[in-house]
């Protein structure tokens, strides 16, 4: 058996090279040489060096024919082409970037991600990270929407009969609902994040502005998760649609599942005096729990298990129905009344109103101030 050792492998990889390199002119090789100890001069991949080394890369890949690129980056950098060209698409794609991403000190594995994002989702990273977020790959992955091909998607799951064929589409629709989950609610973290940062001044924290920003996407992130994993439940009478019943109660998702519910209505956020302190105490604590998967502290768990938002939603438990969840010709009847009051009031009036379902009580019901 042949023992291979360092200097023998060194060589084999040398002779690669040169025989990549057979193809082009003189000066492309003295070209090529002065990359390759370009490449060799950089010390640990930092952000600043992950575009240094695409720049080196895309100069070679630029001389050499593309048969012979993969050789000689393997003899070069030791790596795959795969991964070179990933360092390529760093210098060529997130050139206008360089300067935030440099500041914000993200990983190589992360910019490999970035480097084929939508120049929107990239904003929505480094605005995380520019934020104090500290986000994995996975969670960036997540929020760009990167997810690997799946092999039997590609069969065209939507003509797969049976039960497997619903199980098939039942996945993608959880894997696609997920990762606009995450999205809706990393952002939430984030624009949460900055509105506080006035307390770091002894300054107040602006609550419409914060609420303007991201109230509908705590709505939208109610109803993904509502999706995701909350199973529907029968209404009281036949005729009315059925609706996600609740997560299971005092577990930390039926709280996150409450407090989306609150926040995506202005008129059940806290009162001004208790505004700073929901947001330290409940809210942070509760999306870092959805965004980075951290344990929740005994006080926010203590603190939310009493929450307004858990008896909003269990306000379902009485069998009343919220306005989304209403017979459209009860809906129809609540919005003619509406007409009366001032657009602005509106959604104010809707959020308060609950209709009992049960033949023996139809009426309308107003919750209690």
């Amino acid at each position: 058996m042949t023992k291979y050792t360092h200097k023998k492998i060194a060589g084999k990889l040398a002779a690669k090279a040169a025989t990549a390199t057979e193809e082009v002119s003189p000066e492309d090789v003295s070209e090529l040489k002065t990359i390759g100890e370009g490449i060799r001069s950089l010390g640990r991949r930092t952000t600043e060096q992950g575009f240094e080394l695409g720049g080196f890369l895309a100069r070679a890949k630029a001389i050499l024919p593309e048969r012979a690129l993969g050789a000689w980056v393997k003899a070069i950098c030791k790596f795959s082409t795969k991964t070179a060209r990933n360092y390529i698409a760093i210098h060529e794609n997130l050139a206008d970037y360089k300067e935030r991403l440099v500041a914000a000190g993200i990983t190589s594995t992360a910019l490999f991600v970035l480097a084929y994002a939508d120049s929107e989702k990239v904003e929505d990273v480094l605005a995380a990270f520019e934020a104090g977020e500290d986000l994995t790959v996975a969670q960036v992955k997540t929020m760009v929407g990167a997810t690997p091909p799946n092999k039997e998607a590609e069969e065209n799951p939507p003509e797969i009969g049976g039960a497997a064929g619903l199980r098939r589409m039942a996945e993608i629709k959880i894997e696609q609902d997920s990762v606009k989950f995450f999205q809706l609610t990393t952002a939430i973290l984030q624009r949460v994040n900055t509105a506080m940062q006035p307390l770091a001044k002894n300054r107040a924290v602006i609550k419409k502005s914060l609420q303007d920003l991201i109230v509908n996407d705590c709505r939208h992130a109610h109803d993904l998760i509502n999706s995701i994993a909350a199973p529907l439940e029968p209404s009281m009478i036949a005729g009315v649609n059925w609706r996600p019943s609740k997560l299971p109660k005092d577990s930390a998702w039926r709280k996150v599942q409450a407090l989306l519910y609150k926040m995506g209505s202005k008129e059940t956020w806290p009162a001004r005096e208790d505004f700073v302190p929901w947001l330290q105490n409940e809210v942070v604590p509760l999306l870092r729990f959805v965004v980075h998967g951290e344990a929740l502290p005994a006080n926010a768990e203590d603190q939310s298990r009493d929450d307004v938002a858990v008896q909003s939603e269990d306000e379902a438990d009485d069998g009343l129905l919220t306005y989304g969840h209403m017979p459209p010709a009860v809906q129809d009847t609540i919005e003619g009344a509406l007409q009366i009051v001032s657009p602005d009031n509106r959604d104010e009036i809707r959020a308060q109103i609950l209709f009992d379902p049960r033949p023996s009580k139809r009426q309308y019901k107003k919750l209690a101030a």
